[in-house]
């Protein structure tokens, strides 16, 4: 049929930094080579230091900018393939990953953006998965992980769904930048659908390193003010109370904490006032 999906329409979008050579996609397909996939790297790097591809359909952009989201971006105005899967330089990806997508877009037409699942390099659920299908709102989609995630190009394209790049990691905000992007495509009134199946493979994230952070705190309190507005403030105070029950953080860090969670507030509320940043997704 001709809306049916192949493989070959899949296109892995992978960001990285610093590389010279193709080495690091070789452990992320332990049951093939690489030269097997269609791949986009986005390498971002610094002049006279770029990434060269000698495989047709692994394709590189070298990109001076900084940021994860930018990066992200890069990607997607660039790809060329009708599924897009969003991709990290340290996943590792099961032998079937790529059909269990094809599938997955096959059986649920109406879904623009699918959510899949990950394993720990210990083998077990990243996270507290569901057991079935599910449509997912704009608050279901805060544990999703930026490599679970596959798409319909034309359909993201189309409405113009970006990463903001004010969020992520390299950006002044250096978290939630999965969040927002789906939190976008939810608002453009297209279907983002979790899918119980197993990807991917990745390090587990350990709380107790992130946490404890300014730089998190800081980025939290921006994520807070955008979702929340007036009612950040609350949300931050119950933050940092959370992180001391939790021993995240000690009594004596409260006071400290809780003025880098409301700097990141009136620095995203600054954005906001010089319109060079927008409330909705």
């Amino acid at each position: 049929m001709a809306d049916e999906f192949k493989k070959t329409d899949l296109e892995i979008l992978v960001s990285t930094m610093n590389r010279s050579n193709l080495d690091f996609l070789i452990p992320m397909f332990p049951f093939a080579s690489f030269s097997d996939f269609n791949i986009l790297i986005v390498n971002q790097t610094s002049e006279k230091k770029n990434l060269v591809s000698e495989f047709s359909n692994v394709k590189v952009i070298n990109s001076f900018k900084k940021g994860l989201s930018s990066s992200r971006n890069i990607a997607l105005k660039n790809a060329t393939g009708k599924i897009l899967l969003i991709a990290d330089d340290d996943v590792i990806y099961f032998p079937d990953f790529d059909q269990k997508i094809i599938d997955s877009f096959h059986q649920n037409k109406e879904a623009s953006v699918i959510c899949f699942q990950t394993k720990t390099t210990e083998n077990k659920p990243y996270s507290n998965y569901k057991n079935e299908n599910l449509l997912m709102n704009k608050k279901q989609v805060f544990w999703v992980l930026s490599i679970e995630i596959a798409l319909k190009s034309d359909e993201i394209k189309k409405k113009n769904v970006v990463f903001n790049e004010y969020f992520g990691l390299g950006a002044k905000f250096e978290d939630s930048e999965s969040l927002f992007f789906l939190r976008r495509v939810i608002h453009n009134n297209l279907k983002v659908l979790f899918v119980p199946k197993y990807i991917v493979k990745h390090k587990k994230y350990s709380s107790s390193d992130e946490l404890n952070s300014d730089r998190w705190l800081y980025a939290r309190g921006a994520n807070l003010y955008k979702r929340f507005q007036k009612f950040s403030y609350f949300f931050l105070f119950k933050l940092v109370f959370f992180l001391l029950r939790k021993k995240f953080i000690s009594f004596t860090e409260i006071r400290h904490k809780t003025k880098v969670g409301l700097k990141g507030i009136q620095d995203y509320k600054a954005l906001l006032k010089s319109k060079s940043e927008n409330l909705y997704e």
